[in-house]
């Protein structure tokens, strides 16, 4: 018995000295590339500026700045995820309109969406719907969620904004069919760089719902894969509906109050 739990121990041990090294490793190959990115994203802005003049390349030109620009993001969002764990992330809490927020990042993926011939949905109670929050960890939250949904749905995506004033919460349901996740591993996909094998043929970094998660819970909110649904995959974020300014202060954030 004894020996079991220590092998269990030593395991769990080894475990997180990989995590950690891992984290580490990635952290330190993106602080390297993230400046030469820097360095290449201004030419290519000033070329792209003057694609009129050199229509035989436009396309290159549209090739090299949209996969410069991803891989900024990539870098990004991992640092992004460091800084949570190590509980460096500065966020700035403001009053925010969550209906707008949602908005916008739905038609940023509408065009993606049209093309894969989604039926894409977006349903909101009110037009209003403020929540005191980080604009910018609100739309990485959204994005990441939104954008794996679009990537990996078969043939719909339904998003929906709720507000339940007895409980206080707001929640963000991002609904979608394709491949379900088991109900077995509706945790581990938030671990960094955890990949289904169902979806390895999709580019990703395996960071953007740990990130997201993270996020989440600095906002004092959760968010979860639904369990049990028979067809579709459903991803909910929940935060409080009235955050005010004592409950941030109380949970000890790293950032800006205004």
């Amino acid at each position: 018995m004894l020996s079991r739990i220590y092998h269990q121990r030593a395991h769990e041990k080894k475990e997180k000295e990989i995590y950690a090294a891992k984290i580490d490793f990635f952290t330190n190959v993106a602080h390297e590339i993230r400046t030469p990115l820097t360095l290449i994203k201004g030419p290519v802005e000033n070329i792209t500026e003057k694609i009129a003049d050199f229509p035989t390349i436009r396309e290159d030109v549209y090739t090299l700045e949209r996969n410069t620009d991803r891989l900024i993001s990539l870098v990004s969002g991992l640092l992004d995820f460091r800084k949570t764990e190590t509980k460096g992330f500065s966020l700035d809490f403001v009053k925010i309109n969550l209906n707008d927020i949602l908005g916008v990042i739905f038609l940023d993926f509408r065009s993606l969406a049209n093309k894969r011939n989604l039926l894409y949905e977006l349903a909101m109670e009110d037009r209003a719907c403020i929540v005191y929050a980080d604009e910018e960890a609100l739309y990485k939250i959204v994005s990441n969620l939104l954008s794996n949904a679009v990537k990996y749905a078969g043939s719909k995506v339904h998003v929906s904004l709720t507000k339940d004033k007895s409980n206080n919460q707001v929640a963000v349901r991002i609904v979608s069919d394709g491949y379900k996740i088991p109900d077995d591993i509706k945790d581990k996909i938030f671990e960094p760089f955890f990949r289904m094998k169902e979806t390895n043929k999709h580019k990703g970094t395996g960071i953007g719902l740990a990130l997201a998660r993270s996020l989440a819970e600095l906002h004092s909110g959760q968010l979860y894969l639904k369990q049990g649904e028979m067809e579709n995959n459903i991803f909910i974020f929940e935060m409080p509906l009235d955050h005010s300014i004592s409950q941030v202060k109380n949970a000890g954030f790293s950032g800006q109050l205004s």
